[in-house]
């Protein structure tokens, strides 16, 4: 595959700011949440996980759009 210049940065920018972002996701994942103290976590809801990924969906949509301007 011949990449032109042009192409090659953008690839490898979005490569940089993919493993930033998975790096920083890890971070927070792993972190201890001290507000807690001893109260019991909630349960995940469906309506959590449908809003998640509606967010997840908006922030591609977003990309996709980013891309088409490039």
């Amino acid at each position: 595959m011949e990449l032109q210049s042009r192409q090659r940065m953008i690839l490898i920018a979005g490569a940089l700011m993919g493993a930033i972002l998975g790096a920083g996701i890890a971070w927070l994942l792993t972190q201890p949440d001290e507000r807690m103290g001893d109260r019991r976590k909630q349960p995940l809801r469906p309506s959590d996980l449908f809003k998640l990924t509606a967010n997840i969906a908006t922030l591609l949509r977003e990309i996709d759009e980013v891309r088409r301007r490039v």
